[in-house]
């Protein structure tokens, strides 16, 4: 952790105010691009999102995950075997502060999701939950980001064979995303904090909650956004018809 904080120092002292990755999914910033996807594998799911550049300050987007551990964050069930998550994303972009060496992106995000599943004991499980994040972005370089915030997350299950019926998992974010090119921007998050299971004959309890992903943003690579980054390649030409005119020439005679 020590290394990371010396890490985002060093890069705020030796950059300008520059315009980072321009196309965030974990963090504050809005999008750029009218499409975005996004695709990444870690703990407690591998993931798709699908992302659009909404009208003024909102951002939202449709996601899937498939589910191996304890979701959306592992806490002390973790009795999930298999199972599918539907999610969906609405992001508010709250203001932009830009000061000598760091630009500051400020959002909140809400993300309602559904999962079917199987639990330990085999039999059908179905869970709910409902996420509240404010991610803050920072451009450090003029190709890096790092993504700070703070998660409130509830959720609960339906038929289950676990402890707790629903937990709280209160989380904090360091994260960070990358510009490899004009259509691919990587990126790594790590959550921790409390998480408060309750309910379901066990009593609550507290305990260290936490999830963790790495993968890649991409677009104009299919659909609307192809091409959308080749400027030059898309320039129409533009064709100039010059029309002749007769030209009359007319000899003066002198009349003697």
């Amino acid at each position: 952790m020590r290394a990371i904080g010396v890490f985002i120092l060093v890069l705020a002292m030796a950059s300008p105010a520059l315009a980072g990755p321009k196309n965030s999914v974990i963090g504050g910033k809005k999008l750029e691009q009218d499409m975005v996807h996004s695709a990444g594998i870690g703990y407690p799911s591998v993931l798709y999102e699908w992302w659009n550049n909404g009208k003024n300050n909102l951002d939202w987007g449709l996601g899937g995950e498939l589910v191996y551990g304890d979701f959306p964050a592992a806490h002390t069930g973790r009795f999930t075997k298999i199972g599918l998550a539907i999610d969906g994303m609405v992001r508010w972009h709250l203001a932009t502060r830009a000061h000598a060496k760091i630009t500051n992106d400020i959002a909140i995000l809400a993300r309602p999701a559904i999962l079917i599943m199987g639990n330990r004991a085999d039999t059908f499980t179905f869970g709910i939950s409902g996420e509240a994040l404010v991610p803050v972005s920072m451009d450090v370089h003029e190709r890096v980001n790092v993504v700070v915030g703070g998660a409130f997350i509830i959720k609960g299950h339906f038929n289950v064979d676990i402890n707790n019926f629903g937990e709280i998992p209160l989380l904090f974010r360091l994260g960070v995303e990358i510009k490899a090119s004009e259509r691919v921007e990587p990126w790594f998050y790590f959550d921790l904090g409390p998480g408060i299971g309750f309910g379901g004959g066990g009593g609550a309890n507290v305990g260290f909650a936490w999830r963790l992903a790495a993968g890649t943003a991409f677009w104009g690579v299919m659909g609307k956004n192809k091409g959308a980054s080749d400027d030059a390649s898309t320039d129409s030409e533009e064709v100039v018809v010059v029309e002749e005119e007769d030209i009359v020439v007319v000899e003066e005679t002198e009349i003697e």
